[in-house]
């Protein structure tokens, strides 16, 4: 169901008397617009003051999941008092409230020298081989990013992106998640969102849990999210955000609603954040 911010607001109403409320959000088509640019990409400013006070209202637990670096996103965001988990999982990192997000600690497991050199190799190789202004290559370590948002053709795009990688990698060494408009290269049993979700709600065992995200990716959270309430774990809702003109269809199948875009996401968070901390909103 498609709704607006107001109207999730109401579906959402009854989760926020709940202790501990689980909050976890992706950036990029969720709490930011997304940008032809991913270096450009900029964290609508109601949405950061919404998370803001959010992550300092007692028994509330507010985590940024993105294919971003941690570091990236809480540069970005700068939201004292949230976890970080970056490249899908794999990093985490916690900013205290005033921190400085350049001085976060992160805890990034070590990367095989295999993985590392394959995920090189792509990110030098694959821009050779296609040649093109639109692409745009994401460094992480032992995993690589392949951007073509602003290509012309994207299905076209995403074909040669996909061939490229092929060839420069036929025995698979590094896993393929294809995205809406990215290409993710990831080591084989590297931690997903799903992944991360369930690591979430095991180490905060939150009564509720409220999820937003946009992208195929985030599906994998609504999963985990889905999971834990269809066994009675925790009450939540997974919300899907339509960044463009459409919602990919396995996010929407795996959502319970959908907003209309990341302004109303962010609409969503701060009327939330009205709700739960009334007096600093």
């Amino acid at each position: 169901m498609t709704v607006t911010g107001r109207e999730a607001l109401v579906a959402i109403r009854p989760l926020l008397k709940l202790r501990p409320l689980l909050i976890v959000s992706d950036f990029d088509g969720t709490l930011s617009d997304i940008n032809l640019d991913p270096w450009a990409a900029r964290m609508l400013p109601l949405a950061q003051r919404a998370l803001r006070r959010l992550a300092g209202v007692d028994g509330v637990h507010v985590a940024i999941l993105s294919g971003r670096t941690a570091a990236d996103v809480a540069s970005r965001t700068r939201i004292g008092g949230a976890t970080y988990l970056g490249n899908h999982g794999v990093e985490k990192g916690y900013l205290p409230r005033r921190g400085r997000a350049g001085g976060m600690l992160v805890h990034v497991p070590a990367v095989g020298a295999a993985h590392a050199a394959v995920a090189e190799r792509l990110a030098t190789g694959v821009p050779r081989v296609i040649g093109e202004p639109w692409l745009i290559v994401e460094r992480k370590g032992g995993s690589v990013a392949f951007h073509f948002r602003a290509a012309p053709d994207v299905d076209s795009a995403g074909a040669r992106v996909s061939a490229a990688v092929e060839s420069l990698d036929p025995d698979q060494e590094l896993q393929r998640f294809p995205g809406r408009r990215v290409m993710e290269l990831r080591p084989a049993g590297s931690p997903a969102k799903g992944d991360a979700m369930r690591g979430l709600l095991a180490e905060h065992q939150p009564r509720a849990a409220i999820t937003l995200g946009d992208d195929i990716s985030d599906a994998e959270a609504f999963i985990a999210l889905r999971e834990a309430r269809a066994d009675h774990r925790i009450e939540g809702l997974a919300i899907a955000v339509q960044a463009r003109s459409e919602v990919p269809v396995a996010v929407a199948e795996a959502a319970d609603l959908v907003l209309t875009s990341p302004a109303e996401a962010a609409r969503l968070l701060w009327g939330m954040a009205r709700h739960l901390a009334p007096s600093s909103a």
